[in-house]
C-alpha cells in the first residue's frame, strides 16, 4: 500500500476513453470557444480531435460524487468550465470507472477544484487542520499534473479517495503519538475513527479486494494496543511523507 494512490493511478492511468466520451469532451471544446472559431472547428473534427484522445485517463475506482469545500465565489465557479469537462463516468469504458466528473488535469482551474472537493464528512485529529490535507493533496495532483506533461485527465472521485488517504495517515499518526504519550482517550479516538469504514467510504466503494481488510485490520492493531502492526500501517501507506516528516 506504499503511495497507493500513485501506484493505482500509474498502473491503470492508460484507461482509453470510449468514443461517446471522445465526442462529449470534443463538443466541450468547440463550446467553450470563440464564437467565430466554432464553425471553423466544427468542420475539421478528425484531424483537431486527435490532441484530446491523446491525454491520459487516469483510473479511480467506483468512487462517489463530491461536494464542494465551502461556497464557490462567482469567478471560480466560471473558470471550473476549464478543468471539468461535463462528462461523467462511462461504464462502457470500462467497470472500473465510477459516476464522477472526467478533470482536466493541466486546465488553469485544477487546483481550485482540487481545493474545493475537500470531502465534507472527512475529519481529522486536533492540531491537523484541513489545510495541510488540501496542501498535500494538491502537491499530488501538481506532481502528477508535471508527470503527465498537463496531459492527465482523471474522475472527481480520485480526489475523494486521495484525501480520505491523507486522513487515514493522520489518525494512524495520532494513535502513535498518543500511545507514545500514554493517552488513552486520544488512542480510543484513533481507534474509532480507523473502525469506522465510513470515515473512508470511497475507498472502501473502490477497493477491487483486499485494501479495506487490510486498513481493519490495522484498526484492530490499534484497538488491541499492537504498535507494530500500526507502525506497520503508518509506513505502509507513506505517511511520513503524506504528513510531512512530521514527529509522532
Amino acid at each position: 500500500m506504499t503511495d497507493e494512490v500513485d501506484a493505482r493511478i500509474r498502473a491503470l492511468g492508460q484507461l482509453r476513453a470510449h468514443a461517446g466520451a471522445q465526442e462529449a469532451a470534443w463538443a466541450l471544446v468547440v463550446a467553450l470557444e470563440a464564437p467565430e472559431n466554432r464553425l471553423a472547428a466544427a468542420k475539421t473534427p478528425a484531424r483537431q480531435r486527435r490532441g484530446f484522445t491523446r491525454r491520459r485517463w487516469i483510473w479511480t475506482g467506483s468512487l462517489i460524487a463530491l461536494a464542494g469545500l465551502g461556497v464557490a465565489v462567482p469567478a471560480a465557479a466560471l473558470s471550473s468550465w476549464l478543468a471539468r469537462t461535463g462528462e461523467f463516468g462511462d461504464p462502457q469504458t470500462s467497470t472500473e470507472v465510477d459516476e464522477t466528473e472526467w478533470i482536466l488535469l493541466g486546465a488553469d482551474d485544477a487546483p481550485q477544484v482540487v481545493v474545493e472537493a475537500y470531502p465534507k464528512y472527512l475529519t481529522l485529529p486536533d492540531g491537523v487542520p484541513a489545510e495541510a490535507a488540501i496542501a498535500n493533496v494538491s502537491g499530488i495532483f501538481d506532481r502528477l499534473n508535471t508527470e503527465s506533461a498537463g496531459q492527465g485527465i482523471f474522475q472527481e472521485g480520485l480526489l475523494t479517495q486521495t484525501y480520505e488517504g491523507f486522513a487515514i495517515c493522520a489518525w494512524t499518526g495520532d494513535w502513535l503519538t498518543a500511545q507514545n504519550a500514554s493517552d488513552s482517550a486520544r488512542e480510543q479516538l484513533a481507534v474509532d475513527w480507523l473502525s469506522n469504514t465510513d470515515n473512508f467510504r470511497t475507498t472502501v466503494a473502490s477497493d477491487g479486494g483486499g485494501v479495506t481488510d487490510r486498513l481493519l485490520s490495522f484498526a484492530a492493531g490499534a484497538r488491541d494496543g499492537d504498535v507494530t502492526l500500526v507502525e506497520t500501517a503508518y509506513t505502509e501507506q507513506n505517511c511520513d511523507t503524506r504528513l510531512g516528516g512530521e514527529e509522532r
